[in-house]
């Protein structure tokens, strides 16, 4: 391991993060089907076991948390009731400040209830706030961010509300003022996220954006450069699954990575560990290019395992190696 990753690595306990974003919980119900329903043509799914995680925005929390960052919170917004009280109680057994995330009683709290029979699913079915998000709240979350005293932020959005553009525009006092906003895009108009320090998009989500495929490093380091220009970004980090990653940062040479994967178990929550990761090293003072190599090899050892797994600081030393 180079002796500056290595620092960056070291710095991480006294790092402080915030993400600000869409929180769910994703709620799973295991069981075993052996029949259909003589009432429609559906399956009988015996119960056997359920299970609750974070999700959405919740879920990069945890990765920054398990890499033992000094100070992870959450900028968000949830219902109350038991789904609420439950996506809080995870938080807190991750260690994730929630004092910054807002209750209110006229939102749903975001639930993905995914029923699986057998291994397979069977259905899934979301409870969310079909409504823009109101003034007030927006505003309160306005005045949250400008509070923040972070080394660096995270954006993710899932397009549930809570990343808008008066959020937006508070997020870039933030970057003016020094700390890195990096933005793991989700709605259409990637201009929302103009003016920040990384965009991390995938890449159908780029393609789409520029109406372009990107399906070869060639095109991957065009569709990243035009994105780049058009939202005055200082760099992007473009994930492209078993193609591995891009990186273009104003002034240097594309960098692509290749996947370090050599079994895929389930790439479910992958990018997720890879914002987690990039952010943490960028916000310790890691060069953009040793933070994506190593969210590259942090994204490598979490998709060798089942479910949204994340990675320790000790894990991540161990998957680098030399760089």
């Amino acid at each position: 391991m180079s002796e500056p990753l290595a620092e960056a690595l070291d710095r991480l306990p006294s790092l402080r993060m915030a993400v600000v974003g869409d929180l769910m919980l994703d709620q799973f119900i295991f069981g075993q089907v052996d029949r259909i329903s003589p009432e429609a043509p559906v399956p009988v799914v015996h119960v056997r076991d359920e299970e609750a995680r974070l999700g959405g925005a919740g879920n990069v929390a945890r990765n920054a948390a398990a890499l033992g960052l000094g100070h992870v919170e959450l900028v968000g917004v949830v219902g109350v009731g038991k789904q609420g009280d439950e996506l809080v109680r995870l938080l807190d057994t991750s260690e994730i400040s929630t004092t910054t995330v807002l209750r209110d009683a006229e939102r749903l709290t975001t639930v993905k209830t995914r029923i699986l029979g057998g291994g397979q699913q069977v259905v899934r079915i979301d409870r969310e706030s079909g409504t823009e998000m109101p003034a007030r709240l927006v505003q309160k979350l306005v005045e949250v961010v400008d509070a923040l005293q972070s080394d660096v932020i995270i954006v993710s959005d899932y397009a549930k509300g809570v990343v808008s553009e008066p959020v937006m525009d508070a997020l870039r006092r933030k970057q003016s003022a020094g700390v890195p906003v990096v933005c793991d895009p989700k709605q259409g108009d990637f201009s929302l996220y103009r003016q920040t320090a990384c965009i991390t998009p995938n890449a159908r989500e780029a393609g789409a954006a520029e109406h372009a495929a990107v399906d070869s490093d060639a095109r991957a380091e065009s569709v990243a450069g035009r994105l780049r220009t058009r939202l005055q970004t200082s760099m992007i980090l473009l994930t492209r699954g078993e193609q591995g990653m891009t990186l273009l940062v104003d002034g240097s040479a594309p960098l692509h990575l290749s996947t370090e994967a050599t079994e895929v178990y389930d790439v479910t929550g992958a990018g997720d560990t890879v914002i987690a990761t990039f952010a943490a090293l960028l916000g310790a003072g890691a060069t953009p290019e040793l933070a994506a190599r190593a969210a590259n090899a942090a994204a490598g050892v979490v998709i060798r395992e089942l479910g949204t797994a994340t990675i320790t600081a000790a894990g991540l030393r161990e998957a680098v190696g030399p760089v």
